[in-house]
């Protein structure tokens, strides 16, 4: 073999190399987004027992499943160092927007807010000398679609609350609805995401749903509370469950 066809040989051979690590590396980042995403559901599904369990036992389990989520994030950031966050970003992404979704339904079931950006790198980071250092890079992109994930999930909570008849739950779901609608209502007038404007029929369709069934339990207390109060003495002393008689 000519020494000119040696050169182009091993030209390709170092291009062949090259292709195979960034394959590679791409799809450990996928495996690790993959898991990141299955094990921030399981910190949904567990968050939304609330309605069935103490709050202290919902957030203890979550706070479990979140160290682990936490070994994921450290064991995918080994594949993010340098150029490589912005890389292989698309891969990681989905994983990111689970954990976003899944901490900020926590924040929201804890403390009634909306999570910030600020608050999910704070949940990311590690102390590092003395400082912590956010494991993974999170986009402005990232926490919008992971926060315009929350309606479906605050509309379960919701209608999981209105079987308990919890009224007080349901209009804290409506007024943090409407909030975020706001919110991205606003982002998307200044600037055009793509996949954002994708998930606004899915927010609105959420809203509504919580709308109506806060109208629907507004009506049906009004109407227990005229029935109630027509009922003759005799009935009252006897304990009569107005909903039974209804049903």
């Amino acid at each position: 073999m000519s020494p000119r066809k040696q050169q182009i040989m091993a030209s390709f051979n170092a291009y062949r190399d090259t292709l195979d690590a960034h394959y590679d590396q791409r799809e450990r980042v996928i495996k690790c987004s993959r898991d990141i995403t299955a094990l921030s559901k399981k910190i949904v599904f567990a968050l939304l027992r609330i309605t069935q369990d103490t709050p202290e036992a919902v957030f203890k389990d979550a706070a479990a499943k979140h160290k682990q989520v936490l070994e994921l994030f450290a064991k995918m950031a080994v594949e993010l160092q340098g150029s490589n966050a912005m890389k292989y970003n698309r891969q990681a992404t989905p994983g990111i927007q689970e954990y976003i979704e899944a901490v900020g339904l926590w924040r929201f079931l804890e403390h009634n807010q909306l999570i910030t950006k600020s608050q999910v790198l704070e949940g990311l980071s590690r102390d590092v000398d003395g400082q912590l250092q956010p494991l993974v890079a999170v986009t402005d992109e990232d926490y919008l679609l992971g926060i315009s994930d929350l309606p479906g999930e605050v509309n379960r909570y919701c209608i999981n609350s209105i079987g308990k008849g919890d009224r007080d739950a349901v209009i804290r779901c409506l007024e943090f609805l409407r909030t975020l609608k706001e919110g991205v209502s606003l982002v998307l007038c200044t600037r055009k995401y793509r996949d954002l404007e994708k998930k606004v029929p899915v927010l609105n369709s959420s809203l509504e749903k919580i709308e109506k069934a806060f109208y629907s339990m507004s009506i049906r207390e009004n109407e227990m509370q005229h029935f109630s109060a027509a009922l003759p003495a005799e009935a009252l002393a006897m304990d009569v469950d107005s909903r039974t008689i209804l049903t």
